[in-house]
């Protein structure tokens, strides 16, 4: 009999019966489901396909207590065919030994056994064990996001496959108090998962013992991993060691490494940035160190580390005991490096004494630019320092003239009305083809006054970049003061999009407006064609309503749409050809303006 004929006889082929059961589980009601029996032959059927891939592709728990019964249940969504669970996340979950023991038995089988969707073999046929199910399982994976903080990407877009392999793709198992001991069998279930790219491990009790265990099966088996997260343990220095040693033989494909709060001192950041140097040849892209204890001393060997590095281009140092000294030495490193995008040093102690070095680097690289693939530090997050009025003075003197800092985040700074004048002249200076910053935050600066707002919104007025700004407007009268920043910031979006489209539409019209007729016996030479080729370069010209374009840019546009052997393959390539050097910081805007 198939899983049909099977599913009808137990009157389990009515959606209705479906999804009152996954609504029974998504709430934790495990005691009213129908039989395991039932629910295999329930949770098999083709005909439910749809909507148990939909709903267990990404399989979410939160707050529930996993006994046998329940780690049962769990089991038969885990090894179905028809659900295709390819991201686990547990959060929060208790265990009892009975149930820790059949859940992570499934997780182990899954992987076991090879999806068969032409085979004749039933999907509930049933080994010795009350979980080992010889299911199929299609593999369908897509981009996922962490609900953590921070941003992950955590799992490549692959297209539906019904013959691919069993196995997980992404597994969090975050405050569900893992220990060291623990961490022997979640090393077995590992052993099993060779397909993994994402493995969130947050708010446990690992240590380095822990660490360890878990190291072992990760380099031989998960050679796909991308995103290890690690945050909220008790590794400590050590632990650090052993993940230093872990990137160097068996981690070069890993991206995000996610070690905050974990107790990591200097020794620890030493290690690490021994081995983020060229000569491993390492992939890591962002690196967490936020809520540890680097102080002066680990933030200097991470500044030496940025001199050489060539990947790492997010980098987390809040909270870590920086002070000025360990400022200076990181943002002196910094001058060299051509790769990091974004910089948190939010919450260090430091002052207008190491807002200096930030001023000097902003100077230095201000002669960077994007046509020798040099660009400097894209967002820079200084928020929880003492500034004061002095250190926003300083800072703004670097954004003066830096051209690549588009994003600000200067949340409590305790700056003050003065402190606010800094910050509009900088603002004035953003003028309508001058790269200059995108987005700025001065949040919780409860020291500003109705004065100084009102400052801000005139001197938006002179600056046609900015396209995003945060503050804590809490006084009589803001939604009028508001109001013009609201306007303001609509204009510059306007604009930020015409700067994107005017190109596209001058060459696009061009090609038909400056083609060359003369050679051409059936061609009309009346109507628009009779105008002189200047007159109808200044039509195109025209299309740039609000001057968003250089004339430099215009005429490149003109060049273009004149010669016919010009083709590009994608809007980018001939976006870069017109913006020329601007096209970076046109593709930035864009960006935030749909983020």
């Amino acid at each position: 009999m198939d899983t049909a004929a099977v599913a009808r006889s137990f009157g389990m082929d009515d959606e209705r019966v479906v999804r009152r059961a996954i609504r029974q589980i998504s709430i934790g009601d495990f005691a009213h489901l129908p039989p395991l029996r039932d629910l295999k032959t329930l949770f098999n059927n083709p005909h439910h396909q749809q909507i148990l891939q939909h709903t267990y592709h990404t399989f979410y728990l939160d707050h529930i207590a996993i006994d046998e019964v329940t780690a049962r249940v769990l089991s038969v969504i885990l090894l179905s065919r028809q659900c295709r669970c390819r991201s686990l996340q547990l959060h929060r979950c208790s265990f009892t030994d009975s149930g820790r023991k059949v859940f992570f038995s499934a997780l182990s089988i899954m992987a076991e056994y090879p999806a068969d969707s032409h085979s004749g073999v039933s999907p509930i046929s049933a080994m010795s064990s009350p979980v080992a199910f010889k299911m199929g399982l299609g593999a369908r994976h897509q981009m996922t996001q962490s609900r953590h903080t921070g941003s992950h990407a955590l799992v490549h877009c692959a297209q539906a496959d019904n013959m691919a392999p069993m196995g997980l793709y992404a597994l969090e198992l975050c405050q569900l108090g893992l220990s060291d001991k623990k961490c022997a069998w979640l090393g077995s279930v590992l052993e099993t998962q060779p397909y993994l790219q994402l493995l969130s491990l947050r708010d446990n009790h690992i240590g380095h013992t822990g660490i360890r265990r878990l190291i072992a099966p990760l380099a031989r088996v998960c050679r796909k991993l991308s995103v290890l997260d690690l945050s909220g343990n008790m590794l400590q220095s050590q632990g650090v060691r052993i993940l230093a040693q872990f990137l160097v033989t068996s981690g070069q494909g890993l991206e995000t490494l996610d070690v905050s709060s974990n107790g990591v001192t200097a020794i620890g950041a030493r290690d690490m940035a021994n081995v983020l140097v060229p000569e491993f040849n390492l992939s890591l892209k962002h690196l967490n160190l936020n809520m540890n204890q680097l102080e002066g001393s680990g933030c200097e060997a991470m500044g030496r580390m940025l001199v050489q590095n060539q990947t790492l281009e997010v980098l987390t140092l809040s909270q870590n005991n920086m002070f000025d000294n360990g400022c200076q030495a990181l943002f002196f490193g910094l001058e060299s490096n051509t790769t990091l995008k974004s910089l948190d040093i939010s919450g260090n102690f430091i002052s207008h004494v190491g807002a200096r070095s930030i001023q000097t680097y902003l100077q230095s690289s201000s002669t960077h630019t994007p046509t020798n693939n040099q660009p400097g530090l894209q967002s820079l997050n200084v928020s929880a320092n003492s500034l004061g009025d002095e250190g926003i003075d300083v800072l703004c003197g670097g954004l003066s003239t830096n051209r690549h800092l588009i994003d600000l985040i200067a949340n409590n700074v305790d700056v003050t009305d003065n402190g606010m004048q800094h910050v509009c002249k900088v603002l004035k200076a953003g003028a309508v083809n001058t790269p200059s910053l995108l987005t700025l935050s001065l949040r919780h600066n409860y020291r500003l006054t109705r004065n100084s707002y009102a400052q801000l919104a005139e001197a938006s007025k002179a600056n046609h970049n900015i396209l995003r700004i945060a503050a804590d407007l809490q006084f009589e009268g803001w939604d009028e003061v508001w109001t013009k920043v609201e306007m303001i910031l609509i204009r510059n979006t306007v604009y930020a999009m015409e700067r994107y489209r005017v190109p596209l539409l001058m060459v696009a019209r061009g090609r038909i407006l400056l083609r060359d007729i003369t050679h051409s016996t059936s061609a009309n030479s009346t109507g628009i064609y009779s105008l002189p080729i200047e007159l109808r370069r200044m039509i195109l010209i025209a299309l740039d309503k609000h001057n968003v374009l250089t004339r430099t840019q215009h005429i490149s546009a003109l060049n273009i749409a004149c010669n016919p052997a010009n083709h590009f393959s994608t809007k980018q390539e001939l976006l870069a050809a017109v913006l020329a050097n601007d096209y970076a910081f046109v593709h930035e805007m864009i960006k935030t303006v749909h983020s």
